[in-house]
């Protein structure tokens, strides 16, 4: 059976946590985990520690001071697997908010070995069974995304993807590197897939739904249209925004500086339109 690395990173939600570890354990597997705990102070390191020793699984447990954020804490996760860690035969990159199904690993494993070890992206849904998050198309010409209707997933590749749950195989990983720095918190899992696709590797989605993670509410985000234009202004620029640097940069690398340059007025345009 295929060893395989799990990489994650928690910030202060023990019980989504908590749900996600026990719903990826499989018995069957060889699993061992990289969990950046970005400060926590509900217990979600000791929580995470406790249940893996239960399971008798290796894990490297790694302590942020709560500024990490998302993209910063996977940084951390995966630059541990590859400078310090022990090979394994896949790595699991994923999000602590999604309660997957029963065998979501081995039906992972599966299809990326059917499909000639592709990447494999987890198709997500809400709790009434609407998609959510998984592999992304890209609209040609345009900086518009879509994601690939499930139904579609044997007949597109991803021209990127949301980083909630993917497999890729040690060498794929290797050869393409780490996150890109410059990401704070967002944008990195989008940068990671384009990167992927530059490097001309397969990546599909999975063919069904691999768990259940809801999306977020655009409630007190840059996107509410109810906050005042100031606020939404101040909100844009934090981490869980698109702060402008880090979307300029990230628009520049994947369209090019016409694109870049016009798409990083767009969203002051939205907020000065309330839209």
């Amino acid at each position: 059976m295929p060893t395989i690395t799990i990489i994650f990173t928690c910030h202060n939600r023990i019980e989504k946590t908590r749900k996600c570890l026990e719903t990826i354990e499989d018995d069957e597997l060889d699993l061992s985990y990289i969990i950046v705990d970005d400060g926590c102070s509900d217990g979600t390191g000791e929580m995470i520690e406790i249940f893996l020793k239960s399971k008798k699984r290796d894990l490297k447990l790694i302590r942020g001071d709560g500024n990490l954020y998302w993209a910063g804490g996977m940084r951390k996760g995966i630059g541990y697997y590859l400078d310090k860690s022990k090979k394994t035969d896949y790595v699991c990159l994923l999000n602590d908010d999604v309660v997957f199904v029963p065998d979501v690993l081995k039906k992972m494993l599966e299809r990326s070995k059917r499909l000639n070890d592709a990447v494999i992206v987890g198709v997500t849904s809400d709790s009434k069974g609407k998609m959510t998050y998984g592999g992304v198309r890209c609209r040609k010409g345009t900086v518009k995304y879509e994601l690939i209707p499930i139904e579609k997933a044997d007949e597109e590749q991803c021209d990127t993807f949301n980083c909630n749950c993917i497999l890729l195989k040690d060498d794929i990983i290797r050869e393409t590197g780490n996150f890109d720095e410059v990401y704070t918190h967002a944008l990195a899992d989008y940068d990671y897939g384009f990167t992927l696709k530059r490097h001309k590797v397969d990546v599909y989605e999975t063919d069904t739904i691999i768990g259940v993670c809801e999306w977020p509410q655009k409630r007190n985000t840059w996107q509410d249209v109810s906050l005042s234009r100031k606020e939404r202004l101040r909100l844009k620029e934090t981490p869980k925004g698109i702060p402008r640097k880090e979307w300029y940069h990230y628009l520049r690398k994947n369209f090019g500086v016409t694109k870049a340059v016009w798409h990083s007025i767009t969203p002051y345009i939205r907020i000065i339109m309330a839209r």
